[in-house]
Protein backbone atom coordinates (compact mmCIF):
# COMPACT_ATOMS: atom_id res chain seq x y z
CA UNK A 1 0.00 0.00 0.00
CA UNK A 2 2.82 2.43 0.89
CA UNK A 3 4.62 1.60 -2.37
CA UNK A 4 1.46 2.34 -4.39
CA UNK A 5 0.98 5.79 -2.77
CA UNK A 6 4.66 6.61 -3.38
CA UNK A 7 4.34 5.83 -7.08
CA UNK A 8 1.26 8.10 -7.42
CA UNK A 9 3.06 11.03 -5.77
CA UNK A 10 6.06 10.65 -8.10
CA UNK A 11 3.77 10.58 -11.16
CA UNK A 12 1.92 13.72 -10.03
CA UNK A 13 5.18 15.64 -9.56
CA UNK A 14 6.32 14.62 -13.02
CA UNK A 15 3.14 16.09 -14.66
CA UNK A 16 3.43 19.55 -13.04
CA UNK A 17 5.61 21.22 -15.80
CA UNK A 18 3.31 19.99 -18.59
CA UNK A 19 0.18 21.24 -16.81
CA UNK A 20 1.68 24.73 -16.27
CA UNK A 21 2.73 24.96 -19.90
CA UNK A 22 -0.78 24.11 -21.11
CA UNK A 23 -2.33 26.85 -18.97
CA UNK A 24 0.00 29.68 -20.14
CA UNK A 25 -0.96 31.51 -23.39
CA UNK A 26 1.81 31.87 -25.99
CA UNK A 27 3.27 35.40 -26.15
CA UNK A 28 1.95 36.12 -29.66
CA UNK A 29 -1.66 35.29 -28.80
CA UNK A 30 -4.18 37.60 -27.14
CA UNK A 31 -7.48 37.13 -25.42
CA UNK A 32 -10.33 36.34 -27.82
CA UNK A 33 -12.62 39.14 -29.04
CA UNK A 34 -15.85 39.14 -27.01
CA UNK A 35 -18.18 36.69 -28.64
CA UNK A 36 -21.31 37.68 -30.54
CA UNK A 37 -24.20 35.53 -31.53
CA UNK A 38 -23.47 33.28 -34.52
CA UNK A 39 -23.79 35.23 -37.78
CA UNK A 40 -24.37 38.60 -36.04
CA UNK A 41 -22.06 41.64 -36.38
CA UNK A 42 -19.53 42.16 -33.62
CA UNK A 43 -20.20 45.56 -31.99
CA UNK A 44 -16.65 45.83 -30.67
CA UNK A 45 -15.01 46.02 -34.12
CA UNK A 46 -14.03 49.71 -34.61
CA UNK A 47 -14.15 51.60 -37.94
CA UNK A 48 -10.85 52.04 -39.73
CA UNK A 49 -9.45 55.40 -40.80
CA UNK A 50 -12.91 56.86 -41.21
CA UNK A 51 -13.74 54.41 -44.00
CA UNK A 52 -17.36 53.36 -43.84
CA UNK A 53 -17.29 49.60 -43.51
CA UNK A 54 -19.52 47.06 -41.86
CA UNK A 55 -18.41 45.53 -38.54
CA UNK A 56 -16.62 42.24 -38.78
CA UNK A 57 -18.97 39.30 -38.65
CA UNK A 58 -18.36 36.48 -36.18
CA UNK A 59 -18.90 33.13 -37.93
CA UNK A 60 -21.06 30.39 -36.54
CA UNK A 61 -19.52 28.62 -33.53
CA UNK A 62 -16.91 25.87 -34.02
CA UNK A 63 -17.75 22.21 -33.94
CA UNK A 64 -17.88 20.80 -30.42
CA UNK A 65 -14.83 18.63 -30.94
CA UNK A 66 -12.59 21.52 -32.13
CA UNK A 67 -10.96 24.20 -29.96
CA UNK A 68 -12.30 27.75 -30.22
CA UNK A 69 -10.18 29.99 -32.53
CA UNK A 70 -7.87 32.50 -30.91
CA UNK A 71 -7.56 36.02 -32.40
CA UNK A 72 -4.10 36.89 -33.70
CA UNK A 73 -2.71 40.33 -32.99
CA UNK A 74 -1.64 42.29 -36.07
CA UNK A 75 -3.63 40.31 -38.64
CA UNK A 76 -3.66 42.42 -41.82
CA UNK A 77 -5.16 40.21 -44.51
CA UNK A 78 -8.77 40.13 -43.30
CA UNK A 79 -11.15 41.88 -45.71
CA UNK A 80 -14.08 43.90 -44.40
CA UNK A 81 -17.30 43.75 -46.37
CA UNK A 82 -20.14 46.27 -46.17
CA UNK A 83 -23.20 47.29 -48.09
CA UNK A 84 -25.91 49.92 -47.80
CA UNK A 85 -28.73 51.26 -50.00
CA UNK A 86 -27.39 53.96 -52.26
CA UNK A 87 -23.78 53.27 -51.25
CA UNK A 88 -23.27 49.96 -52.99
CA UNK A 89 -21.12 47.04 -51.98
CA UNK A 90 -17.63 47.58 -50.52
CA UNK A 91 -14.73 45.23 -49.93
CA UNK A 92 -11.90 46.76 -47.89
CA UNK A 93 -8.75 44.65 -47.69
CA UNK A 94 -6.78 47.17 -45.65
CA UNK A 95 -4.35 49.88 -46.70
CA UNK A 96 -3.42 48.05 -49.91
CA UNK A 97 -6.79 47.81 -51.63
CA UNK A 98 -10.53 48.45 -51.51
CA UNK A 99 -13.35 48.42 -54.05
CA UNK A 100 -16.85 49.86 -53.97
CA UNK A 101 -19.40 48.79 -56.59
CA UNK A 102 -22.49 50.92 -57.17
CA UNK A 103 -25.14 51.09 -59.87
CA UNK A 104 -27.69 53.67 -60.92
CA UNK A 105 -30.64 53.69 -63.25
CA UNK A 106 -33.22 56.21 -64.34
CA UNK A 107 -36.67 55.17 -65.57
CA UNK A 108 -37.85 58.10 -67.65
CA UNK A 109 -41.02 59.31 -69.34
CA UNK A 110 -40.75 62.34 -71.64
CA UNK A 111 -43.44 64.13 -73.60
CA UNK A 112 -42.36 66.74 -76.18
CA UNK A 113 -44.98 69.30 -77.20
CA UNK A 114 -43.56 71.47 -80.00
CA UNK A 115 -45.00 74.84 -80.88
CA UNK A 116 -47.99 74.81 -83.22
CA UNK A 117 -47.37 74.85 -86.96
CA UNK A 118 -48.96 77.26 -89.40
CA UNK A 119 -52.18 75.22 -89.23
CA UNK A 120 -52.27 75.38 -85.44
CA UNK A 121 -51.42 71.70 -85.04
CA UNK A 122 -48.85 70.14 -82.74
CA UNK A 123 -47.09 66.82 -83.27
CA UNK A 124 -46.60 65.34 -79.81
CA UNK A 125 -43.77 62.89 -79.28
CA UNK A 126 -43.48 60.46 -76.39
CA UNK A 127 -40.32 58.75 -75.15
CA UNK A 128 -40.38 56.02 -72.51
CA UNK A 129 -36.98 54.50 -71.78
CA UNK A 130 -34.15 53.93 -69.36
CA UNK A 131 -32.83 57.47 -69.44
CA UNK A 132 -29.48 56.44 -68.06
CA UNK A 133 -27.82 53.41 -66.50
CA UNK A 134 -24.42 53.64 -64.82
CA UNK A 135 -21.97 51.39 -63.04
CA UNK A 136 -19.28 52.78 -60.68
CA UNK A 137 -16.15 51.02 -59.49
CA UNK A 138 -14.10 53.01 -56.99
CA UNK A 139 -11.75 52.61 -54.04
CA UNK A 140 -8.06 52.87 -53.16
CA UNK A 141 -5.02 50.90 -54.27
CA UNK A 142 -1.53 50.45 -52.73
CA UNK A 143 -2.29 53.14 -50.13
CA UNK A 144 -5.39 54.99 -48.98
CA UNK A 145 -4.15 58.26 -50.47
CA UNK A 146 -4.25 56.77 -54.00
CA UNK A 147 -7.85 56.32 -55.13
CA UNK A 148 -9.46 55.38 -58.42
CA UNK A 149 -12.80 55.75 -60.18
CA UNK A 150 -14.29 53.98 -63.20
CA UNK A 151 -17.79 54.97 -64.36
CA UNK A 152 -19.43 53.06 -67.18
CA UNK A 153 -22.56 54.33 -68.95
CA UNK A 154 -24.58 51.59 -70.62
CA UNK A 155 -27.95 53.14 -71.57
CA UNK A 156 -28.59 54.11 -75.18
CA UNK A 157 -29.18 57.78 -74.29
CA UNK A 158 -25.71 57.89 -72.69
CA UNK A 159 -24.03 57.30 -76.05
CA UNK A 160 -24.09 60.86 -77.34
CA UNK A 161 -21.90 62.63 -79.89
CA UNK A 162 -21.38 59.34 -81.69
CA UNK A 163 -19.56 57.77 -78.73
CA UNK A 164 -18.83 54.06 -79.06
CA UNK A 165 -17.21 53.51 -75.66
CA UNK A 166 -19.15 53.25 -72.38
CA UNK A 167 -16.36 54.92 -70.36
CA UNK A 168 -17.41 58.19 -68.75
CA UNK A 169 -14.94 58.52 -65.86
CA UNK A 170 -11.63 56.69 -65.55
CA UNK A 171 -9.00 58.30 -63.32
CA UNK A 172 -6.50 57.97 -60.50
CA UNK A 173 -6.44 60.53 -57.69
CA UNK A 174 -3.49 61.04 -55.33
CA UNK A 175 -3.89 63.03 -52.09
CA UNK A 176 -0.25 64.02 -51.74
CA UNK A 177 -1.02 66.81 -49.26
CA UNK A 178 -3.95 68.84 -47.99
CA UNK A 179 -2.81 71.75 -50.19
CA UNK A 180 -1.90 69.74 -53.30
CA UNK A 181 -3.69 66.75 -54.77
CA UNK A 182 -3.48 65.31 -58.26
CA UNK A 183 -5.89 63.61 -60.64
CA UNK A 184 -5.08 62.01 -64.01
CA UNK A 185 -7.41 60.33 -66.47
CA UNK A 186 -10.83 61.15 -67.93
CA UNK A 187 -13.30 63.19 -65.87
CA UNK A 188 -15.24 66.48 -65.73
CA UNK A 189 -13.15 69.48 -66.74
CA UNK A 190 -13.25 71.66 -63.56
CA UNK A 191 -14.72 74.76 -65.20
CA UNK A 192 -18.23 75.64 -63.95
CA UNK A 193 -20.34 74.39 -61.04
CA UNK A 194 -23.62 73.60 -62.82
CA UNK A 195 -21.89 71.14 -65.15
CA UNK A 196 -19.68 69.38 -62.63
CA UNK A 197 -22.66 68.58 -60.37
CA UNK A 198 -23.23 64.88 -60.92
CA UNK A 199 -26.35 63.86 -62.80
CA UNK A 200 -27.70 61.94 -59.80
CA UNK A 201 -27.61 65.19 -57.77
CA UNK A 202 -29.77 67.24 -60.17
CA UNK A 203 -33.20 68.64 -59.27
CA UNK A 204 -34.55 68.57 -62.84
CA UNK A 205 -34.27 66.00 -65.59
CA UNK A 206 -32.20 68.09 -68.03
CA UNK A 207 -29.46 70.64 -67.41
CA UNK A 208 -30.14 74.28 -68.39
CA UNK A 209 -29.71 75.08 -72.05
CA UNK A 210 -26.89 77.64 -71.58
CA UNK A 211 -24.88 75.05 -69.63
CA UNK A 212 -25.33 72.41 -72.34
CA UNK A 213 -24.20 74.87 -75.03
CA UNK A 214 -21.40 76.85 -73.35
CA UNK A 215 -19.72 74.56 -70.82
CA UNK A 216 -16.78 72.18 -71.04
CA UNK A 217 -17.48 68.48 -70.70
CA UNK A 218 -15.35 65.50 -69.73
CA UNK A 219 -11.86 65.25 -71.20
CA UNK A 220 -8.60 63.37 -70.65
CA UNK A 221 -5.88 65.18 -68.74
CA UNK A 222 -4.21 65.97 -65.43
CA UNK A 223 -5.31 68.30 -62.64
CA UNK A 224 -3.76 69.75 -59.49
CA UNK A 225 -6.23 70.85 -56.85
CA UNK A 226 -7.04 71.45 -53.19
CA UNK A 227 -10.37 71.81 -51.39
CA UNK A 228 -8.84 73.41 -48.26
CA UNK A 229 -5.91 75.45 -49.51
CA UNK A 230 -3.47 76.61 -46.79
CA UNK A 231 -5.62 75.50 -43.85
CA UNK A 232 -7.88 72.77 -42.53
CA UNK A 233 -10.73 75.27 -42.26
CA UNK A 234 -9.67 77.34 -45.27
CA UNK A 235 -12.53 78.75 -47.37
CA UNK A 236 -10.37 78.68 -50.52
CA UNK A 237 -10.22 75.88 -53.10
CA UNK A 238 -8.52 75.78 -56.49
CA UNK A 239 -8.25 73.61 -59.62
CA UNK A 240 -5.61 73.82 -62.37
CA UNK A 241 -5.77 71.41 -65.29
CA UNK A 242 -4.34 70.56 -68.71
CA UNK A 243 -6.37 68.36 -71.08
CA UNK A 244 -6.32 67.05 -74.62
CA UNK A 245 -9.17 69.34 -75.62
CA UNK A 246 -11.04 66.82 -77.77
CA UNK A 247 -13.57 65.44 -75.30
CA UNK A 248 -14.20 61.86 -74.24
CA UNK A 249 -13.23 58.50 -75.72
CA UNK A 250 -11.34 59.74 -78.77
CA UNK A 251 -10.38 57.06 -81.27
CA UNK A 252 -9.18 59.30 -84.13
CA UNK A 253 -6.24 61.68 -84.00
CA UNK A 254 -6.34 65.42 -84.64
CA UNK A 255 -4.03 68.39 -84.95
CA UNK A 256 -2.05 68.84 -81.71
CA UNK A 257 -3.68 71.15 -79.19
CA UNK A 258 -4.31 71.62 -75.49
CA UNK A 259 -7.07 72.74 -73.14
CA UNK A 260 -5.86 74.73 -70.12
CA UNK A 261 -8.29 75.53 -67.33
CA UNK A 262 -8.18 77.22 -63.92
CA UNK A 263 -10.88 77.58 -61.27
CA UNK A 264 -11.04 79.26 -57.86
CA UNK A 265 -13.76 78.65 -55.25
CA UNK A 266 -14.55 80.56 -52.06
CA UNK A 267 -16.78 79.29 -49.22
CA UNK A 268 -16.82 82.24 -46.78
CA UNK A 269 -19.46 80.79 -44.41
CA UNK A 270 -17.90 77.35 -44.01
CA UNK A 271 -18.37 74.00 -45.70
CA UNK A 272 -21.25 73.51 -48.14
CA UNK A 273 -22.42 70.58 -50.24
CA UNK A 274 -22.34 72.58 -53.47
CA UNK A 275 -21.79 69.45 -55.56
CA UNK A 276 -25.50 68.51 -55.19
CA UNK A 277 -28.55 70.66 -55.84
CA UNK A 278 -31.06 71.72 -53.20
CA UNK A 279 -30.90 71.87 -49.40
CA UNK A 280 -32.18 68.46 -48.37
CA UNK A 281 -30.25 68.73 -45.09
CA UNK A 282 -32.32 71.77 -44.11
CA UNK A 283 -29.20 73.37 -42.68
CA UNK A 284 -29.70 75.77 -39.79
CA UNK A 285 -26.77 78.00 -40.76
CA UNK A 286 -26.45 79.78 -44.12
CA UNK A 287 -23.84 78.43 -46.53
CA UNK A 288 -22.38 80.14 -49.58
CA UNK A 289 -20.03 79.06 -52.39
CA UNK A 290 -18.70 81.42 -55.04
CA UNK A 291 -16.66 80.18 -57.98
CA UNK A 292 -15.03 81.42 -61.18
CA UNK A 293 -13.35 79.56 -64.03
CA UNK A 294 -11.37 80.42 -67.13
CA UNK A 295 -10.19 78.17 -69.95
CA UNK A 296 -8.74 78.19 -73.44
CA UNK A 297 -8.97 75.29 -75.88
CA UNK A 298 -6.36 75.54 -78.63
CA UNK A 299 -6.83 73.72 -81.94
CA UNK A 300 -10.03 71.89 -81.16
CA UNK A 301 -11.99 70.28 -83.95
CA UNK A 302 -15.26 69.98 -81.97
CA UNK A 303 -18.23 72.23 -82.69
CA UNK A 304 -18.83 73.10 -79.01
CA UNK A 305 -15.18 73.01 -77.93
CA UNK A 306 -15.21 69.55 -76.27
CA UNK A 307 -18.55 68.21 -77.54
CA UNK A 308 -20.58 68.09 -80.73
CA UNK A 309 -19.65 67.07 -84.29
CA UNK A 310 -16.08 67.44 -85.55
CA UNK A 311 -14.95 69.91 -88.20
CA UNK A 312 -13.68 68.40 -91.44
CA UNK A 313 -11.81 71.46 -92.68
CA UNK A 314 -9.69 72.54 -89.73
CA UNK A 315 -9.68 73.65 -86.12
CA UNK A 316 -10.44 76.68 -83.97
CA UNK A 317 -9.56 78.06 -80.54
CA UNK A 318 -12.28 78.54 -77.93
CA UNK A 319 -12.02 80.91 -74.97
CA UNK A 320 -14.29 80.15 -71.98
CA UNK A 321 -15.18 82.09 -68.82
CA UNK A 322 -17.70 81.37 -66.07
CA UNK A 323 -18.76 82.54 -62.65
CA UNK A 324 -21.24 80.83 -60.34
CA UNK A 325 -22.88 81.02 -56.92
CA UNK A 326 -24.61 78.51 -54.61
CA UNK A 327 -26.51 79.50 -51.45
CA UNK A 328 -28.34 77.19 -49.01
CA UNK A 329 -30.23 77.83 -45.78
CA UNK A 330 -33.23 76.35 -43.95
CA UNK A 331 -34.36 74.29 -46.95
CA UNK A 332 -33.98 77.20 -49.36
CA UNK A 333 -31.38 76.88 -52.15
CA UNK A 334 -30.32 79.21 -54.96
CA UNK A 335 -27.79 78.61 -57.70
CA UNK A 336 -26.81 81.09 -60.38
CA UNK A 337 -24.28 80.95 -63.19
CA UNK A 338 -23.00 83.06 -66.08
CA UNK A 339 -21.01 81.55 -68.98
CA UNK A 340 -19.14 82.95 -71.96
CA UNK A 341 -17.67 81.13 -74.97
CA UNK A 342 -15.93 82.75 -77.95
CA UNK A 343 -14.26 81.12 -80.96
CA UNK A 344 -11.12 82.55 -82.54
CA UNK A 345 -12.81 82.44 -85.99
CA UNK A 346 -16.48 82.46 -87.00
CA UNK A 347 -16.03 80.05 -89.88
CA UNK A 348 -13.60 77.45 -91.21
CA UNK A 349 -13.18 77.37 -94.99
CA UNK A 350 -11.91 74.31 -96.86
CA UNK A 351 -12.60 72.23 -99.95
CA UNK A 352 -14.07 68.76 -100.26
CA UNK A 353 -12.74 65.81 -102.26
CA UNK A 354 -14.08 67.27 -105.49
CA UNK A 355 -12.49 70.67 -104.89
CA UNK A 356 -15.78 72.37 -104.04
CA UNK A 357 -15.60 75.02 -101.28
CA UNK A 358 -16.92 74.05 -97.84
CA UNK A 359 -17.75 76.44 -95.02
CA UNK A 360 -18.14 75.25 -91.42
CA UNK A 361 -19.25 77.60 -88.65
CA UNK A 362 -18.17 77.82 -85.02
CA UNK A 363 -20.54 78.71 -82.14
CA UNK A 364 -19.91 81.73 -79.90
CA UNK A 365 -22.27 83.10 -77.29
CA UNK A 366 -23.03 83.66 -73.63
CA UNK A 367 -25.84 82.98 -71.20
CA UNK A 368 -27.03 82.82 -67.61
CA UNK A 369 -29.01 80.52 -65.32
CA UNK A 370 -30.99 81.15 -62.13
CA UNK A 371 -32.48 78.20 -60.25
CA UNK A 372 -34.17 78.22 -56.82
CA UNK A 373 -35.81 75.57 -54.67
CA UNK A 374 -37.42 75.03 -51.30
CA UNK A 375 -37.78 71.89 -49.22
CA UNK A 376 -41.07 72.32 -47.38
CA UNK A 377 -40.82 69.30 -45.13
CA UNK A 378 -38.23 66.68 -46.10
CA UNK A 379 -38.49 64.93 -48.42
CA UNK A 380 -40.83 67.12 -50.58
CA UNK A 381 -39.34 69.88 -52.75
CA UNK A 382 -40.36 72.47 -55.34
CA UNK A 383 -37.91 73.99 -57.81
CA UNK A 384 -38.02 76.74 -60.45
CA UNK A 385 -35.62 77.73 -63.20
CA UNK A 386 -35.09 80.71 -65.51
CA UNK A 387 -32.29 80.91 -68.09
CA UNK A 388 -31.33 82.90 -71.16
CA UNK A 389 -28.98 82.15 -74.06
CA UNK A 390 -27.42 84.67 -76.47
CA UNK A 391 -25.65 84.11 -79.80
CA UNK A 392 -22.75 86.31 -80.87
CA UNK A 393 -22.91 88.35 -84.07
CA UNK A 394 -21.37 86.56 -87.02
CA UNK A 395 -21.44 83.12 -85.40
CA UNK A 396 -23.08 79.97 -86.79
CA UNK A 397 -26.35 81.00 -88.54
CA UNK A 398 -27.98 77.76 -87.37
CA UNK A 399 -27.07 78.62 -83.77
CA UNK A 400 -28.47 82.13 -84.18
CA UNK A 401 -31.71 80.65 -85.47
CA UNK A 402 -31.91 78.29 -82.48
CA UNK A 403 -31.41 81.18 -80.07
CA UNK A 404 -34.06 83.34 -81.75
CA UNK A 405 -36.56 80.50 -81.37
CA UNK A 406 -35.57 79.24 -77.91
CA UNK A 407 -33.49 81.95 -76.25
CA UNK A 408 -35.41 81.80 -72.98
CA UNK A 409 -36.07 78.81 -70.78
CA UNK A 410 -38.66 78.64 -67.98
CA UNK A 411 -39.06 75.52 -65.88
CA UNK A 412 -40.63 74.16 -62.70
CA UNK A 413 -40.43 70.82 -60.91
CA UNK A 414 -41.68 68.76 -57.99
CA UNK A 415 -39.48 66.15 -56.30
CA UNK A 416 -40.12 63.50 -53.69
CA UNK A 417 -37.04 62.07 -52.01
CA UNK A 418 -37.46 58.58 -50.59
CA UNK A 419 -33.78 58.48 -49.61
CA UNK A 420 -32.22 61.77 -50.62
CA UNK A 421 -30.77 61.88 -54.12
CA UNK A 422 -30.17 58.12 -53.93
CA UNK A 423 -33.85 57.33 -54.51
CA UNK A 424 -36.20 60.02 -55.78
CA UNK A 425 -39.26 60.61 -57.94
CA UNK A 426 -39.09 63.71 -60.13
CA UNK A 427 -41.56 65.59 -62.30
CA UNK A 428 -40.83 68.77 -64.21
CA UNK A 429 -42.01 71.03 -67.02
CA UNK A 430 -39.77 73.18 -69.25
CA UNK A 431 -40.78 75.76 -71.86
CA UNK A 432 -38.28 77.19 -74.36
CA UNK A 433 -39.35 80.32 -76.21
CA UNK A 434 -38.18 83.65 -77.65
CA UNK A 435 -37.23 86.32 -75.17
CA UNK A 436 -40.70 87.81 -74.67
CA UNK A 437 -42.25 85.11 -72.42
CA UNK A 438 -44.71 84.12 -75.14
CA UNK A 439 -45.73 80.60 -74.09
CA UNK A 440 -47.97 80.35 -77.16
CA UNK A 441 -44.91 80.02 -79.41
CA UNK A 442 -42.87 77.90 -77.02
CA UNK A 443 -41.58 74.35 -77.26
CA UNK A 444 -42.75 72.42 -74.20
CA UNK A 445 -41.35 69.26 -72.60
CA UNK A 446 -42.42 67.37 -69.50
CA UNK A 447 -40.59 64.64 -67.60
CA UNK A 448 -41.50 62.05 -65.02
CA UNK A 449 -38.66 59.89 -63.80
CA UNK A 450 -37.57 57.57 -61.03
CA UNK A 451 -33.88 57.89 -60.24
CA UNK A 452 -32.31 55.18 -58.10
CA UNK A 453 -28.74 54.53 -56.95
CA UNK A 454 -28.01 51.15 -55.40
Amino acid sequence: MEKTQLKRRIAALALVPFTAQAQTAPPEEVAPVPAAAPGEPNPDTPPRDGVETAPATVPAGPKPDLPAPVAKAGTKDEAKVSGAPGKGFTVDAGDAFSMNVRARMQVRYQLDIPRADENGERELEQTVNIGTARLWLSGHVYQRELTYMLQLAVAGRDFRDGATSPIYDAYLDYAAHRDLKFRVGQYFVPFDRLRTIREWGLQMADRPRPVAELTLDRDVGVMAYSDEFLGDESPVAFRLGAFGGGGINLSDGKEPGVLLVGRVELRPLGSIDDDVEGDLEYRDKPALAIGAGIANNWNTNRLRSTTGPTFDGGTTDYFHAATDLVFKWMGFAVQAEYLWKEASVDQIDSVDETGAPVTEYTRSGHGWVLQASYTFDPPFEVVGRLSRLYAADGTDPAFQSEVRANAQEVGAGLNYYFSGHRLKLQADYIARMPSDFDFGVADHVTHLQLDATF
